[in-house]
């Protein structure tokens, strides 16, 4: 078991002396995230029927109403005051961070509407949405179309990570949104202290407080583990030769976990200060590229060896097929609670060109574009 603590840094910290650029090493950077909106938790004033559209201009997709759905007898009581901060820190709450990119927001949408069908206690459930632009507009869309969701949109600062990321195999998992999850902790507020990260490309097909109650121990973060993959081919070369960075795996048995799905202890990742040693691994890369993938590898080197282990049924990833060509891939063997088209194709892009592989009908239910969801019913 290991317990990583602020000596982490200190140790990290060594190993980037190491390199001649450490000189001009990034330092923390200030955090300034103003909240775009307040949360919402009542219903939308509009005329009866089919329900309201938004659209701003031909870029932006149009949405129908979806139902509103309300808590069940069983349910714990929720805050209902008009104070933002008595919702945000309310108790009986379940935390669900996501980002939000018009490329990606149909996506999120059908995500939304599965946890919504799917859990007994919907109105207990709170959305953190980080936006890099466009923040007004996107709250106006989301409300339009779930005027009963408790939600909060938050302004994330694509500063804070242009000048780390470095160029990936694929072009879109540069995008600052994707590193937005190393940041959460000092996004949110200081009264949350779990919450649950998602993709924008997955629906859950179970009850998602089953996955918030994920018991973490010792660590600051949970997800499903694959640990029969192999983790040298997430790191290059520079990276196996180069015992004064590869050592940080030693002692440990880490395995390969997917970012997209995780439960995170946000007291943890503040009093640990887990971004920190993220933005310092980014920084040896832009130095000496010790992998190609993105904003997984720095969480591999962080957590690696680390990690809760949660059900893999709590992530069905890889349907979006491999990542050169998209190609389709079935449905591992066993339950399933969430499905993730992690990987190059997207069902809604699929479903638009009519390429579409078996287990995107499993994604079409939860399709609230207008009117193309209509057909599904």
């Amino acid at each position: 078991m290991v317990h990583r603590s602020v000596s982490t840094i200190t140790s990290l910290s060594i190993i980037l002396l190491t390199f001649s650029a450490l000189a001009t090493a990034v330092r923390p950077s200030p955090f300034d995230f103003p909240a775009r909106a307040e949360l919402h938790s009542e219903p939308a004033l509009h005329s009866q029927g089919s329900g309201p559209q938004y659209s701003s201009g031909p870029e932006w997709p149009e949405f129908r109403e979806a139902p509103a759905f309300r808590n069940g007898k069983q349910c714990a009581f929720v805050n209902r005051t008009e104070n933002e901060l008595d919702h945000i820190c309310d108790r009986n709450s379940v935390h669900i961070a996501m980002t939000l990119d018009v490329k990606y927001l149909r996506g999120s949408m059908a995500a939304v509407f599965s946890i919504l069908k799917h859990t007994a206690c919907p109105e207990n459930v709170i959305f953190h949405f980080f936006a890099a632009d466009r923040d007004e507009q996107l709250r106006s869309l989301i409300f339009s179309t779930f005027p009963f969701l408790r939600f909060k949109v938050y302004h994330f600062d694509e500063a804070l990570v242009n000048l780390r990321i470095s160029p990936s195999v694929r072009p879109a998992l540069e995008h600052p949104l994707n590193y937005a999850r190393s940041y959460l902790a000092d996004i949110l507020e200081p009264c949350i202290q779990r919450v649950i990260y998602l993709d924008s490309d997955l629906i859950v097909v179970d009850d998602i407080v089953k996955l918030w109650g994920t018991r973490l121990g010792p660590y600051a973060i949970g997800a499903p583990e694959y640990c029969h993959t192999n983790m040298t081919k997430y790191f290059t070369n520079a990276f196996w030769q180069n015992r004064t960075l590869s050592r940080t795996f030693d002692g440990k048995k880490p395995c390969y976990f997917n970012t997209g799905v995780m439960v995170m202890d946000m007291t943890k990742w503040r009093t640990e200060n887990y971004r920190a040693v993220i933005e310092q691994w980014m920084g040896v890369q832009n130095r000496t590229r010790i992998y190609d993938l993105g904003s997984l590898p720095p969480f591999l080197l962080v957590f690696g060896g680390s990690v809760e282990p949660i059900d893999h049924r709590w992530n069905q990833h890889g349907l979006g097929g491999d990542n050169l060509e998209g190609k389709c891939r079935p449905l591992h063997p066993g339950p399933v609670s969430l499905l993730h088209w992690s990987g190059k194709g997207k069902p809604w892009i699929r479903i638009d060109q009519r390429k579409t592989c078996p287990v995107d009908s499993l994604w079409a239910p939860y399709d609230l574009l207008q009117p193309s969801a209509l057909s599904y019913q």
